[in-house]
């Protein structure tokens, strides 16, 4: 009996993201919106799954994607005409023009509402921001595409960039995503967004949403824009703005009415939160005005109250020295240097009091002293600076800058749910799941370094990273819908998992096998190097997938 072994793939967790893709309908809706070359061996569906397979398995240069695609299964990952050989540069390259000129945007913008409908997400709160990336190359000649450019930049300074918009749900789910110049502003970005979301959601007719963004979307434009969007708005206001002030001023008085505090993680580390509500009006619009002040401090105004203090404390001590070295001979000198120094001088942090004292004391004429005779006696006046800790003033400048204001055109009821303060509060910090998809953007293992020589191909593979996190989140979403605190899961080291994220479930998978062989008959048999263990069989149950994604 003949039996020959053909290949050992380490299979990994890229067949679960492929099935993904497939129920997604990824490729069906690729090859429906770009145009297929009958002379080209390979399809643009092609190309966009294996490079999203490519981005979650580490991303490799497109150089060496043929060579990363001979070692990967991929028959089983795309489909069985599909071999290494086809996936060449040249044939990528081509692959990126087509999906430019077809219209990459609208692609993915498709793509996304599709994926909404299919997992049935709720689309009623949404969550968006920019981030900017690093590029590397020239890119000199102007491109009506995307125009990469220098610009304000947290992970380079100096370096080209382009910028990602997204807008996603509370399970960093976008439902929109952009790929824009890289000089664009957030106050720019912001009115123009909610415009193209107001177009998206026709299709859906969704008759209105709550659209939840930093400062950059409190302007008198993202107000008109989110409007006409029927979108209600809710975004941080900047400490600048007249009527933030006035609540802010309005907090301060004694007798405002503050809720009790309130908690929304239930553990002793979690921040207790105060609010009081006031109501204003911007350019026309009617805003309310929610102060919220926060036990948690923000670790940098913290350190910056710390230093503050610090300081005043030793130009106080200096102050001290100072006077305390430099006697005046005249009283109203010294009470003009004293009521000088107290007008000019301000302490924030410490009670400080400021006197003349008067002292005599005995001075000796020059010289060898006769017999007998006795030292001269003078007054002297000494400014006197005492101080000590004013703590309720530091815990009351504290409490003040840990206070940040909401505005919100979102009305107290909205059909028929209560939408006090705490719910508006609690749905912008629903925020920082924008943070984390960006943080999976900038993530150097998914998408490193881009070098490409046209911005054109640029603004593709920028769309094809947010495909990426796409198929993740979704990935992610389902599993937390049943490994929860009630079912949890061991992962790998033996961790508890009652909250996966996508890349604690990859480990679980990271040492799976699958061997094909060829049978004396001809025929070709598949089989894993290890039988997957309970928690990989149940991740798979979970998903709705059965073995047969990798056999």
């Amino acid at each position: 009996m003949n039996i020959q072994m053909d290949a050992i793939y380490q299979a990994s967790y890229l067949n679960i993201m492929s099935a993904i893709m497939k129920e997604l309908k990824l490729g069906e809706l690729v090859d429906r919106l770009v145009p297929i070359d009958a002379q080209c061996r390979t399809r643009p569906s092609d190309i966009v799954q294996l490079l999203v397979l490519d981005i979650l398995s580490g991303r490799q240069a497109l150089v060496h994607l043929e060579e990363w695609a001979a070692r990967i299964d991929l028959q089983k990952l795309l489909h069985k005409d599909a071999y290494a050989s086809q996936f060449n540069d040249d044939c990528i390259a081509r692959h990126l023009d087509r999906l430019e000129k077809a219209g990459i945007h609208e692609l993915v913008s498709t793509f996304l509402l599709q994926t909404y409908k299919r997992e049935n997400i709720s689309m009623r709160t949404f969550h968006g921001d920019t981030t900017s990336m690093s590029v590397y190359g020239a890119y000199d000649c102007p491109s009506d595409v995307l125009n990469i450019t220098e610009g304000y930049s947290r992970d380079r300074q100096g370096a080209k960039q382009i910028q990602f918009g997204l807008i996603g749900n509370a399970d960093g789910i976008p439902i929109y995503g952009d790929v824009h110049d890289g000089n664009k502003s957030d106050k720019e970005w912001n009115p123009d967004v909610l415009r193209k979301l107001h177009e998206q959601f026709a299709a859906v007719d969704l008759k209105e949403f709550i659209y939840v963004a930093d400062s950059a979307a409190m302007s008198q434009d993202t107000l008109q824009a989110a409007k006409a969007a029927k979108a209600y708005l809710i975004t941080r206001g900047p400490n600048q703005l007249r009527i933030v002030k006035q609540a802010l001023s309005i907090a301060d008085e004694p007798d405002t009415s503050w809720s009790q505090p309130l908690q929304f993680v239930t553990s002793k580390q979690g921040a207790t939160y105060r609010l009081f509500e006031t109501h204003a009006s911007y350019y026309g619009h009617g805003v309310r005005l929610i102060v919220v002040e926060s036990s948690a401090l923000d670790r940098k105004k913290e350190k910056t109250l710390g230093h503050k203090r610090e300081a005043e404390r030793q130009t106080l001590e200096s102050a001290q020295t100072s006077f305390g070295q430099t006697p005046f001979h005249c009283l109203e000198d010294a009470e003009q240097a004293a009521k000088q120094w107290d007008q000019e001088s301000s302490s924030l942090f410490h009670a400080v009091s400021v006197s003349v004292e008067a002292r005599d004391v005995y001075k000796r004429k020059r010289g060898h002293p006769k017999a007998g005779s006795q030292p001269d006696q003078v007054t002297e006046y000494i400014v006197q600076v005492t101080f000590s800790p004013d703590e309720e003033a530091f815990q009351c400048a504290r409490r003040k800058a840990s206070r940040f204001v909401l505005v919100t055109t979102v009305p107290d009821v909205l059909n028929e749910e209560s939408m006090d303060s705490q719910a508006i509060l609690e749905l912008y910090k629903g925020q920082n799941n924008v943070e984390m998809n960006f943080s999976f953007l900038k993530d150097p293992y998914y998408t490193d370094e881009i070098y490409l020589k046209k911005p054109e191909r640029v603004h593709v593979l920028g769309y094809l990273f947010l495909l990426v996190l796409v198929i993740y989140r979704v990935f992610q979403r389902r599993l937390r819908q049943h490994i929860i605190e009630q079912r949890p899961m061991k992962g790998a080291g033996g961790r508890t998992l009652t909250r996966p994220t996508g890349q604690a479930i990859f480990q679980v998978f990271q040492y799976v096998q699958v061997v094909v062989f060829t049978l004396p008959d001809g025929l070709k048999h598949r089989q894993f190097g290890q039988p997957l263990t309970y928690e990989q069989r149940r991740v798979l149950q979970v998903l709705g997938f059965t073995e047969e994604i990798y056999l």
